[in-house]
């Protein structure tokens, strides 16, 4: 398995509290610097981007002008005061292809493994990058063996990783938002719910059922017009693939969805997207919260839970 992939870590094995994590998202960095031995959280910080600094996608060049982007992290890592050498780093959605798969039966050598689980990417997905590179994590499962799979272009983690690099800092822990959030529910009290992540431009979704990882979707929005009308069009599209997602889980998994845990960065129109989630879905609706962030302002808070959940 490639060194660089492999700091894909699986969202729910525990491992050493970071000294610091990082979200690089299109619109925004946000960053907390922790105090390991008592789990807390020392600084923050949030800077938005320009539009265009980032631009993430799967197989083409997400950090436009580098060099930019490094004196925003720059200015970030000062106001952290962090100096550390290491660091976790959540980065958008789009740049990792996610799959959760079932199998009856799984090869026992890793060249065996992989070839499996490239043959079952390619059936998701139209054209495979020369240099994607494969990071998996058998879960535990009561039924059929379940994997958690990600893709993603040697390239495009080179960028980020590079970016870091420069600033003297190693990634150890590479992931992306949504697996982070997860980390923030109870599984084992909630057993069968949704994780909605809301950014500005796409929604991410995790489920589980019996306690157990059972679908990854992500999804970015296709608005056209601007203003209130795309708010609107943004909450539709939110609505429509909760409830495809519920409806899919439910059928395949012969299993009620009970709760849906909520993180949205549509802060203006939050109010009117969680009345009709509780209008048109059968089940309560949670905003995703972590007590690691009671000190920090509520209008911030929302862009840092994905870094809380990092926290072991």
């Amino acid at each position: 398995m490639a060194p660089l992939i492999e700091k894909i870590k699986n969202f729910f094995v525990s491992h050493p509290c970071p000294p610091a994590v990082f979200q690089l998202s299109s619109s925004y960095i946000s960053g907390i610097h922790i105090a390991a031995k008592e789990k807390k959280i020392k600084d923050h910080v949030l800077l938005p981007l320009p539009p265009g600094l980032i631009e993430p996608h799967f197989d083409r060049q997400n950090l436009t002008d580098a060099a930019s982007l490094a004196g925003l992290m720059k200015e970030g890592l000062k106001r952290l005061r962090f100096s550390g050498e290491k660091a976790a780093c959540l980065i958008p959605e789009s740049c990792l292809k996610i799959f959760v798969l079932a199998f009856e039966s799984f090869p026992p050598s890793e060249r065996e493994r992989e070839k499996l689980l490239l043959w079952r990417a390619k059936k998701q997905m139209p054209v495979l990058p020369d240099d994607a590179r494969l990071s998996y994590e058998i879960m535990a499962s009561s039924a059929s063996m379940r994997v958690l799979a990600s893709l993603a272009k040697k390239t495009v983690l080179q960028e980020y990783e590079g970016l870091f690099a420069g600033l003297g800092i190693k990634v150890g822990i590479l992931t992306v938002p949504t697996l982070s959030l997860l980390n923030l529910v109870d599984w084992e009290k909630e057993k069968d719910f949704i994780v909605a992540n809301i950014e500005e431009d796409s929604i991410s979704l995790a489920a589980v059922s019996r306690s157990e990882m059972a679908l990854y979707r992500y999804k970015p929005f296709a608005l056209e017009r601007q203003g209130r009308d795309q708010e609107g069009q943004k909450i539709e599209n939110v609505l429509k693939e909760i409830e495809n997602t519920v409806h899919y889980i439910e059928d395949r998994e012969k299993l009620a969805i009970h709760s849906l845990w909520l993180r949205s960065s549509l802060s203006e129109s939050q109010e009117e997207l969680i009345s009709e989630l509780a209008r048109r879905l059968p089940f309560s609706i949670k905003l995703i919260e972590s007590p690691y962030l009671d000190e920090i302002p509520p209008s911030e808070r929302v862009f840092l839970a994905p870094l809380a959940g990092q926290i072991p």
